[in-house]
């Protein structure tokens, strides 16, 4: 599971890879994250649980930094750690736990806000030894 940033003129991008789509998942929400905030600072005294489902892997994976972004705006809360189960079952389905606390600039660095996720140059496939992604947040 790992993930490193590209060079985007105006919005943050990166690619995230992964062993399997989970892990891919995991990595592509510790990336999102590490971009808004500091996560080695980010404690899980709290858990949100998340479900999305999609006809195509990649608008899943949207699916899924979407929604852990609205949970992030309406309730202020930052995560650091993921548990993410994905499934197929007529459409591809992704349901797990993310970890976090509420957002304190006292304790966290706040490095940018992100608004959104991006359509642009999304894309999501099976490597030789894994899975990648590339996504584009809009800052």
């Amino acid at each position: 599971m790992e993930y490193e940033y590209l060079d985007v003129e105006g919005d943050i991008g990166f690619v995230a890879r992964g062993k399997s789509l989970e892990d891919l998942f995991r990595a592509a929400s510790l990336a999102m994250y590490n971009a808004m905030v500091d996560v080695s600072r980010v404690g899980k005294s709290i858990y949100k649980e998340i479900e999305v489902s999609a006809n195509e892997l990649d608008i899943l994976l949207h699916h899924w930094l979407e929604e852990l972004l609205f949970i992030t705006d309406t309730e202020g809360l930052v995560f650091s750690s993921f548990d993410v189960e994905i499934c197929k079952n007529g459409e591809f389905k992704a349901k797990g736990r993310a970890y976090g606390e509420k957002l304190n600039p006292d304790l966290h660095e706040i490095r940018t806000a992100v608004k959104a996720v991006t359509y642009h140059n999304l894309e999501l496939k099976p490597e030789d030894d894994g899975w990648k992604a590339v996504v584009i947040l809009d800052v």
